[in-house]
């Protein structure tokens, strides 16, 4: 999940207490872990019955809000009736994703993260079965055979042209199935001054100035005498251990220190980051050679030592993180000066991408050295982070900013001396002081409104950029009546994405498919597949069809059998 991508999360008291009589004017409930676990245990309705109110969890992001307002108004006419309820993120992934308490239906927004663009990661971490664990993502806890045998060939085939045909042959299955209603993939709109800074880069999924690509920042330019940049996003870390937590904001600001062993271009074709090069030798074999002459920020040099310590030391502590490295990765062995061969538990053709892009290099002289009375080193402070990365910490402030310069070791250095990631818990504000000259860019997602205003000044200028994240709900198939197949077609009908788009986003972005993967990634998606037509008509038939009925009032009963 992401906070970046619906943009609108609320951290701070005062905009929590706003938050509150918002949710409260519109109706909606606080959302607390005792309902949720109420609702997720609830009698299923008998048949012939009325059915009771769906319960969802919304995000307390507006947008997500927003959506929901949308929606309940849209299902009206089909007799159901919405329940409305909200939670923090961090209740969110306690909640539905640590335990599984799915009420009938959830929202969230995922961001665009580099090891995202491989379909591997929207097409397993969703939905293949086994993910239906507490702490995996298939919370919507669908189980589907045919889906599986797909998407379990599509990660262990190495033919490029015959993993995409599985790809999408797995995108069509949850389209017919539909497990979830993928909605949409919102444009990124970022916006920065460009009479003090050239060399911008957007980058799918990550804009201009989102952390997740670390080239995005490389060849911005001062064009006056301050040589360091000012960002205004909207969150802050939680810790400065690259190990403590996968949350896609945090991750990506530590991997500015830690660099990845892949990155992706502005393209977003694969490129050698802390590795020189990497050499697939067979389907469980891969070499990995480290770029010749790395030193780490402290100043001591990086060594094929280190490289094979941080694969041992990922598999022995097993952080939960970066279990893809440990469910991918069986040993490492030095093979040469500068080389490591990683042998793999099985085939996986992503590996390069979702392993090599997400793991990154560690010093060995640190890590050996944690001190023994904490549970596991992601719980260890690391309070002066030593990474081999483009950027070198500085200061970091809780709740403030975060500051770093450039390593002028870097095998690519930065045109900038340094720059400061400040966090501004209101979109507002960020954009005022981007009109004041108090901060140089926006690195967090704004509405098209908001980016149209920016342009009005002279100075400033907003860029667009598509993402491969997306908005989605998903249905609890554990849950009457949400485990039945027309019920679920029946609200993929009623719900009208365009409108949703337009309405919510000022048509910034594109409806999705079906699939979870945007079509703006040709090479993956199912480009013949299309989401079921908008209509109440539509809906209320496939309804009657299944067996499902209206008493006299208009509500919606379950099926007799």
């Amino acid at each position: 999940m992401t906070k970046q991508s619906s943009g609108n999360q609320i951290c701070g008291s005062t905009q929590r207490r706003e938050l509150l009589r918002f949710f409260t004017a519109m109706g909606l409930a606080p959302f607390t872990a005792a309902t949720l676990a109420a609702n997720a245990d609830a009698t299923p309705p008998a048949a012939g019955s009325p059915i009771p109110p769906l319960t969802s969890f919304v995000p307390n992001w507006p947008d997500h809000v927003e959506i929901w307002r949308q929606l309940t108004q849209a299902w009206a006419p089909l007799g159901i009736e919405l329940e409305i309820r909200q939670g923090t993120l961090d209740t969110w992934v306690a909640q539905v994703v640590a335990e599984h308490k799915t009420p009938h239906l959830t929202s969230m927004s995922w961001g665009g993260a580099p090891d995202r663009l491989d379909p591997d990661y929207f097409l397993s971490e969703f939905f293949l079965g086994r993910r239906d664990i507490n702490g995996g993502l298939n919370y919507g806890h669908y189980h589907s055979d045919a889906f599986d045998a797909l998407c379990e060939a599509q990660r262990s085939e190495m033919d490029p042209i015959k993993r995409q045909k599985l790809v999408r042959d797995a995108q069509a299955q949850i389209v017919a199935d539909s497990p979830a209603l993928i909605l949409l993939h919102r444009d990124l709109v970022h916006g920065y001054n460009k009479k003090r800074f050239s060399g911008v880069k957007p980058i799918l999924g990550n804009g201009i100035g989102a952390p997740y690509m670390p080239l995005s920042y490389m060849d911005l330019t001062p064009l006056t005498s301050r040589k360091f940049i000012k960002i205004a996003t909207f969150s802050d870390i939680a810790s400065l251990n690259p190990f403590h937590t996968p949350e896609v904001y945090n991750s990506g600001v530590m991997r500015l220190m830690y660099p990845t062993f892949v990155t992706r271009d502005e393209k977003t074709n694969l490129m050698p980051w802390s590795l020189q090069s990497w050499n697939v030798v067979g389907p469980t074999t891969v070499d990995i050679v480290l770029r010749p002459g790395t030193k780490f920020h402290d100043g001591k040099p990086a060594t094929v030592q280190d490289l094979k310590f941080t694969f041992d030391f990922i598999n022995k502590w097993k952080f939960p993180a970066l279990s893809r490295v440990t469910d991918a990765v069986k040993s490492a062995e030095i093979t040469g000066d500068h080389t490591v061969r990683l042998t793999l538990h099985k085939p996986y053709a992503p590996f390069v991408a979702n392993v090599l892009g997400y793991a990154f290099l560690v010093p060995k002289h640190i890590w050996e050295n944690v001190p023994s009375n904490f549970a596991s080193p992601a719980d260890w402070p690391n309070d002066q982070p030593v990474g081999s990365g483009p950027w070198k910490y500085m200061l970091w402030r809780k709740g403030e900013f975060l500051q770093f310069a450039a390593n002028p070791d870097f095998f690519m250095k930065p045109k900038l001396d340094g720059l400061v990631l400040l966090r501004i818990p209101q979109v507002e504000s960020m954009v005022g002081m981007l009109e004041r000259g108090d901060v140089d860019m926006i690195g967090w997602n704004l509405d098209v409104p908001l980016g149209k205003r920016i342009d009005q000044n002279p100075d400033l200028q907003s860029v667009r950029t598509p993402t491969h994240g997306q908005h989605e709900i998903r249905f609890n198939l554990a849950m009457a009546p949400c485990d039945n197949p027309a019920f679920r077609l029946a609200l993929q009908h009623a719900t009208d994405r365009a409108r949703l788009l337009e309405v919510i986003f000022a048509g910034g972005g594109v409806v999705s498919n079906g699939s979870p993967i945007t079509p703006a990634l040709t090479s993956w998606a199912n480009l013949d597949l299309r989401v079921p037509e908008p209509s109440i008509d539509k809906a209320r038939a496939v309804l009657k069809d299944a067996g499902f009925a209206w008493d006299g009032n208009g509500r919606l009963l379950m099926p007799v059998a």
